[in-house]
């Protein structure tokens, strides 16, 4: 008579974790999956929107029987993966991007703390609005939310208030950083790189040039990355001591 497997130690198949994945269901709430691939399930939420789980899926496979001469079932593609250390401990998988940039990124990531005066209001910054009343508030409201931790509201109310005050260079570096946190690099990049090229005042330079180089790390730049770190290093404070751990790790 054949053994039954216990439930908790049943498999995922290549079909239920690709329909888990499309459902967003990352959890093994009914504890019926063996370790890995809890561990496999759980990392699926860090796969990149730009590909879908059927390519990565078939590109693993092409990637495994292209070394190999012989093909392999999803399971053992996946043990292959997670012994070569192509699965992080959150178990995200890929063989593109070094997953190691992600994982230092998440590492080091934290939000500036604000700096921000936001007393007077907004009538003493570089250029003015065509209709002042329309964007009246916006910046400090913007601060206001970034300082509770709604940062998706920050980033409205900085892109509203940016776009009467484009020479903002303050709020765009926030705004940069909090494009940063949602993982919108591109954007994140174009913004830190002007508030770094028109610094609102000096004391501004260090995180700039940090949060900058933590987005090209975030892009997968790891040159540019490396030489903003570099930059920081001859100084005592937060960013060179962090900076010193990022450059022993790229």
């Amino acid at each position: 008579m054949k053994k039954s497997i216990p439930p908790y130690k049943r498999s995922l198949s290549r079909t239920e974790m690709i329909e888990r994945h499309h459902r967003r269901e990352y959890e093994d709430t009914k504890n019926e999956l063996d370790e890995f691939s809890r561990r496999a399930l759980s990392g699926l939420r860090y796969h990149p929107e730009e590909e879908s789980l059927e390519a990565t899926l078939r590109r693993i496979e092409r990637r495994v029987a292209g070394s190999t001469g012989r093909s392999f079932p999803l399971r053992q593609i996946l043990s292959i993966a997670a012994a070569a250390a192509l699965l992080l401990a959150a178990g995200y998988f890929l063989f593109s991007q070094p997953p190691a940039h992600e994982a230092l990124f998440a590492q080091q990531f934290d939000y500036l703390p604000s700096a921000v005066n936001i007393e007077g209001g907004d009538r003493n910054l570089p250029s003015e609005p065509t209709s002042y009343e329309e964007v009246a508030g916006y910046r400090a409201r913007a601060i206001l939310a970034y300082e509770a931790g709604n940062y998706q509201q920050a980033r409205e109310l900085m892109e509203k208030h940016l776009a009467a005050y484009s020479r903002d260079t303050e709020i765009r570096l926030y705004l940069g950083i909090v494009l940063l946190g949602e993982k919108n690099t591109e954007p994140a990049i174009r913004n830190l790189e002007t508030a770094l090229q028109e610094l609102p005042q000096p004391a501004y330079e260090r995180p700039a040039k940090w949060y900058l180089g933590l987005a090209y790390l975030q892009s997968g730049q790891a040159e540019q990355a490396r030489e903003l770190f570099s930059s920081l290093l001859d100084g005592k404070d937060r960013y060179a001591k962090d900076s010193r751990d990022v450059l022993k790790q790229l």
